[in-house]
């Protein structure tokens, strides 16, 4: 009878050890967002590629509503949905200033996004001129829908909404 509970109590040891190590990956997941992890099948990045998608130039639908803009992306497209900060001319005045005063936030699918590890990149906007921007990028191999909100004060004004990228197929 003794040689019977060996087995199974090693068998429940190795169950217990499997559950707690199964636990602390899944926590894991819920903690800040860096530069490669995977929010299901959908790749935080960084991205200095001229293929990007900024959102910020380029408008989709929008629900004044719920303040929240939905665009359709070809599923592998790299996306910057962050907002941006810009100058006070065209050439970009004052951005330095702007963007170090700021106190804006991501969170991508309910998780907050580390912005410091991503930093941030310059583009041209063609309304404004010089922007400046979170290089925080989604990319995705499959169709799927991802949400990201948006929170904060950026060159003093008050920032809050949301944009929910939907991934389709070509």
């Amino acid at each position: 009878m003794k040689r019977m509970f060996v087995p199974i109590i090693l068998i429940v040891l190795f169950a217990i050890v499997l559950a707690s190590c199964t636990k602390a990956d899944s926590e894991s997941t819920k903690g800040m967002i860096n530069p490669g992890d995977k929010i299901g099948d959908f790749l935080i990045t960084t991205s200095d590629d001229e293929d990007v998608f900024y959102t910020t130039n380029v408008h989709c639908s929008f629900d004044p509503a719920t303040m929240t803009e939905t665009c359709e992306i070809l599923v592998g497209t790299k996306v910057n949905s962050a907002l941006g900060a810009y100058g006070d001319t065209y050439s970009g005045e004052n951005l330095d200033a702007y963007w170090s005063d700021q106190t804006y936030g991501i969170a991508i699918d309910g998780r907050p996004v580390n912005l410091q590890a991503f930093g941030s990149i310059d583009i041209t906007n063609p309304m404004v001129g010089k922007m400046r921007l979170w290089n925080v990028v989604i990319v995705t191999d499959k169709p799927g829908k991802i949400t990201i909100q948006h929170s904060g004060e950026i060159a003093g004004e008050s920032v809050e909404g949301t944009n929910v990228l939907i991934y389709i197929a070509p």
